[in-house]
């Protein structure tokens, strides 16, 4: 089962403005490819979304927010690379910000387009972890010089007490392995790993992504299912040198150069 310490917040003031409110919101639309993975339950109206299983009769579940299923699109159960990132900083999903899971989303759809696995080194070539005094949230920032993604939206607003709560089935108990469940208060700050020591290709596709840099979040999140067009935005956003070595490495060969620049 994932990392079942119990939250460091729960007896804080902090998550005060931070409890539930009832929802509309058909919480089933983003379940429906993994209903025998996971199961998906609304939250209680006040109750903390950094609450831990002594709140819920020692059974284990996580909390996530309303905001990152219905606008930036992440679905359950959880990837191998989200798992590891959260694991890699030491976070609750729900402790980390949308716009963080929206670089999360599109650096994902980046390397599905390229073909390559997502590896939690090489996003953290592009991003730090940032805590901002006493907010309760994690947010994850572009290191200068390294611009892979632009911010997906500059605000949220009226999302922070809709949430909530996954629970693994009967049938598949691990969906709930591999990453912190609840809030942790000590969240890692993570260096990132010098390129002299990634293996080659993932040291080119650092440089190259570089160079490339600045990818719209959102313009990747809203293309996800249109490969056309996904395909149309990113030939015009990098030059075809860089495309070209990309399509080069090992890794980065699932697509024809031709769909690319016809």
């Amino acid at each position: 089962m994932g990392s079942r310490q119990h939250s460091t917040l729960v007896s804080t003031k902090a998550w005060r403005d931070h409890v539930g409110e009832p929802s509309t919101y058909d919480h089933r639309a983003f379940v429906k490819r993994h209903d025998d993975d996971i199961t998906v339950l609304l939250c209680t109206l006040g109750e903390p979304v950094c609450g831990d299983e002594r709140a819920n009769n020692g059974v284990p579940f996580f909390y996530f927010y309303q905001v990152v299923f219905k606008r930036i699109g992440v679905r359950l159960p959880f990837s191998s690379f989200e798992r590891e990132l959260l694991t890699e900083i030491n976070i609750a999903s729900a402790q980390l910000h949308p716009n963080g899971w929206a670089f999360v989303k599109a650096f994902d759809i980046l390397c599905g387009f390229f073909g390559c696995a997502p590896s939690v080194d090489i996003f953290l070539h592009f991003f730090e972890v940032k805590k901002q005094g006493k907010s309760l949230w994690v947010s994850l920032n572009n290191i200068p010089g390294r611009v892979l993604l632009t911010l997906f939206q500059q605000s949220f607003k009226g999302w922070k007490g809709k949430f909530f709560k996954v629970f693994c089935s009967d049938l598949v108990p691990s969906a709930l392995d591999g990453f912190p469940l609840y809030w942790v208060k000590e969240v890692k700050t993570v260096k990132p790993k010098s390129l002299d020591k990634f293996p080659s290709n993932d040291r080119e596709a650092c440089q190259i992504q570089t160079s490339v840099g600045g990818f719209d979040t959102a313009s990747l999140i809203s293309l996800e299912y249109n490969a056309e067009a996904l395909a149309t935005y990113i030939s015009t956003k990098a030059s075809p040198y860089n495309l070209l070595s990309m399509f080069l490495l090992d890794s980065f060969l699932m697509h024809d150069l031709s769909t690319l620049f016809m």
